[in-house]
């Protein structure tokens, strides 16, 4: 409890602690001043979406890269996930939100960013986990080798079972468009694969890397409730922009931002 308390005094956990109490206030200042939460939403996403990529770029030098050491493959990767994400939320905000003043472009030229951001992060994870996982194989039994890729495999599918069904709902029954069609099939299938890859990250996790592990593995689940939740409102129609859901997903950036933090704590 001691370590935990001066965890949190630190400046930078402040600092995201607070930036995480401002998101809150500020989407319940746009929800009941519901005329400016287009605006106030997309200048505040892509602000916080650049806090990892900004984050990163501290321990970029000390860090490094090679294919021989897992640990960097993760954090390049990621790295390069939270910049494509970034992108994606500036397109989305910037170029349609307040540029044309569209409330939800779906499918838009964001969509190429957002389902491309999927494939560093995934690989990036699973290439770590796995070395993890040859490290930690001969301390598990078969059984609980079974378990753990059983137990991965079935929550990917019921949560991309779920998603699908909330995104079919959504369309009442009309065609799917077949660009639509694509990009939802790519959205659930990325998403499943990626929880897949977070169920057996939560198994390995070891060490004093665990804790920038966990982080990663915390961001991406937060991202994958919120793409549940938000098929979810988009087939019953009440998603709109500034909606609470998405604190869920700037979240996920600021706890990324505290994964980048402890690395560079780590190479100081």
């Amino acid at each position: 409890m001691k370590k935990l308390m001066e965890e949190i005094k630190d400046p930078f956990y402040i600092y995201s602690i607070s930036v995480t109490l401002f998101s809150i206030f500020v989407y319940i200042y746009i929800n009941m001043n519901p005329v400016l939460a287009l605006i106030v939403a997309a200048i505040l996403y892509p602000a916080i979406a650049s806090i990892p990529v900004f984050v990163y770029l501290m321990s970029i030098r000390k860090v490094g890269f090679s294919w021989e050491d897992k640990f960097s493959i993760m954090i390049v990767f990621q790295w390069l996930g939270s910049v494509i994400w970034f992108i994606a939320e500036i397109v989305w905000c910037w170029y349609y939100n307040l540029y044309y003043g569209w409330e939800n472009p779906y499918p838009s030229i964001a969509d190429i960013f957002y389902i491309a951001a999927y494939i560093p992060v995934i690989v990036g994870l699973a290439i770590y986990i796995i070395y993890l996982y040859k490290t930690v194989r001969p301390e598990l039994s078969k059984r609980q080798v079974l378990v753990n890729t059983l137990t991965a495999i079935f929550a990917g599918v019921i949560v991309g079972v779920i998603y699908w069904v909330m995104v079919v709902a959504s369309y009442a029954g009309e065609p799917i468009p077949f660009v639509e069609f694509i990009l939802n099939v790519l959205y659930v299938f990325l998403d499943a694969v990626l929880l897949v890859v977070i169920m057996f990250g939560f198994i390995v996790i070891r060490g004093k890397m665990g804790r920038i592990l966990l982080l990663f593995l915390i961001s991406c689940l937060l991202v994958i409730i919120f793409d549940v939740f938000f098929a979810y409102l988009e087939a019953y129609g009440l998603y709109y922009d500034g909606h609470p859901i998405e604190l869920l997903d700037l979240a996920s950036y600021v706890v990324d931002a505290l994964a980048f933090y402890e690395v560079a704590k780590i190479a100081r």
